[in-house]
């Protein structure tokens, strides 16, 4: 890899989250890694047990593909650095790469559980005739 200067003129970034990296210039290896367990419910709940990660999808390796090809590339690059005059990113997130450089070796991994826990329609029924229970326990002492 040839080093070259990068100018940038104007760049806005709004979010950048959860591993992810904002690269001006030139790097060797970008490595993003990240493991995120979010959970949904229709009723805020915490029960204090809860944020592991040994669900069979995080104990899983990503198969690597195998490259046999040789492959050849040849370059021309009429500048010594790479000009971007404006960047405009509303975000990045999850081992997400914004790279304006050269670099050698970019890996990443994004691992993401989501659990959507809803009331069923007996659930439902359960918890409103618990709610008129006490209700009319108040109202009658």
């Amino acid at each position: 890899m040839i080093p070259r200067l990068s100018v940038v003129d104007n760049f806005h970034l709004r979010t950048l989250a959860y591993s992810s990296i904002l690269e001006i210039g030139d790097s060797n290896q970008i490595l993003p890694y990240s493991k995120a367990l979010a959970v949904q419910r229709e009723e805020e709940i915490f029960f204090g047990n809860e944020g592991h990660f040994n669900f069979p999808l995080f104990l899983t390796l990503i198969p690597r593909p195998q490259i046999s090809e040789q492959i050849q590339i040849n370059r021309i690059n009429e500048s010594s650095e790479i000009h971007v005059h404006s960047v405009d990113i509303t975000a990045a997130s999850f081992s997400g790469v914004i790279h304006i450089g050269s670099t050698n070796h970019i890996e990443g991994e994004s691992w993401i559980k989501h659990i959507r826990q809803l009331y069923s329609v007996e659930e439902e029924l359960v918890e409103e005739a618990q709610t008129q229970q006490a209700a009319q326990q108040l109202s009658g002492s």
